[in-house]
């Protein structure tokens, strides 16, 4: 451990709070072993996160290479999607040449005219989805995906980022707030803060350098995702639900906005938007990355406290 359990208690008792250190916990990021300690005040749970210098945050699709297994999952994802696709396509022209030619048999000549219109419509009408999704072709599916990556994830940079007790799981709001700056102030309470965008992504990311904070793969996370969205889900799900290497929940539900220091943007979820809207996996994977950032400047409607959460943090 980078500090000794006596000069961390001397550190976080000069704070005057009751924080009992309960365990220690080991960490693991870009292959690197070690040790932090959690601990707990007023039955909330909190970790020791240390700081770094020089830590790089954020992304850049021009600079930041796409590792092996997510490229895998990707063209995975593709082409179940393009499967689909071209299934509902060839579906619907079937369905339609059986009416025309019924259509044909009855001399109705009127009719055959509309359907070949109706089917005409309605075929262009799913290549443009299929084509707005990215499945028309792998090559289209990788450059919608890095377009939007650039639009929705922080820019590539470096910070230096000092040692903090992080809360383990962020809390739901417990009341609606009618602005993002109204919030931020009440959540502001003594010693308690909220990290900034580059303390976020540095204790989501948990030391790894990949695009999720799980590593370089997808696995089933697609699946899990979708799974949790529904209204019958039951099952665990391995991937999300498990902590990131400081034994942070984090970026694990995408129907969480997790409020930072920052009037600008929240991180950690979409508030399901992407997976309401059927977006596709272009659309909701970035937002368990820890580089995702969900534009907050010039709302006009109030926070729910259905959608939105808090993680304190303390600066030491």
């Amino acid at each position: 451990m980078s500090q000794s359990l006596d000069m961390l208690r001397s550190r976080i008792q000069a704070l005057g709070m009751d924080f009992r250190f309960i365990k220690p916990i080991k960490t693991t990021g870009n292959g690197v072993e070690g040790e932090t300690w959690l601990l707990e005040y007023e039955d909330s749970q909190f970790v020791f996160v240390p700081g770094k210098k020089g830590v790089t945050l954020g992304w850049d699709t021009s600079k930041c290479p796409l590792g092996s297994g997510v490229l895998e999952g990707l063209q995975k994802e593709f082409a179940l999607g393009h499967e689909y696709y071209q299934g509902q396509l060839e579906e619907l022209e079937r369905d339609y040449q059986k009416e025309i030619a019924q259509a044909k048999e009855e001399g109705d000549q009127a009719k055959v005219d509309k359907l070949r219109a109706e089917m005409a419509e309605e075929l262009a009408g799913q290549r443009e989805t299929m084509e707005e999704n990215g499945y028309t072709s792998w090559e289209d599916f990788l450059s919608k995906w890095n377009q939007h990556l650039a639009q929705c994830l922080s820019p590539l940079r470096t910070a230096d980022i000092g040692d903090m007790l992080v809360e383990v799981d962020s809390c739901y709001l417990e009341e609606d707030f009618p602005t993002l700056e109204k919030a931020i102030c009440s959540l502001k309470k003594g010693p308690f803060t909220l990290a900034t965008e580059d303390e976020w992504e540095y204790i989501c990311g948990g030391g790894m350098r990949t695009l999720f904070r799980w590593g370089d793969t997808l696995q089933d996370v697609l699946k899990e995702i979708y799974r949790r969205g529904a209204a019958d889900d039951t099952e665990e799900s391995p991937i999300l639900e498990q902590p990131n290497p400081w034994g942070l929940f984090i970026a694990y539900d995408s129907y969480k906005n997790e409020i930072i220091d920052d009037l600008s943007y929240t991180k950690g979820g979409d508030g399901g938007g992407s997976l309401c809207g059927g977006d596709g996996a272009i659309y909701v994977l970035p937002c368990y990355t820890a580089f995702y950032r969900y534009p907050m400047a010039g709302r006009k409607y109030p926070l729910s406290k259905n959608y939105f959460s808090y993680r304190r943090i303390i600066r030491l």
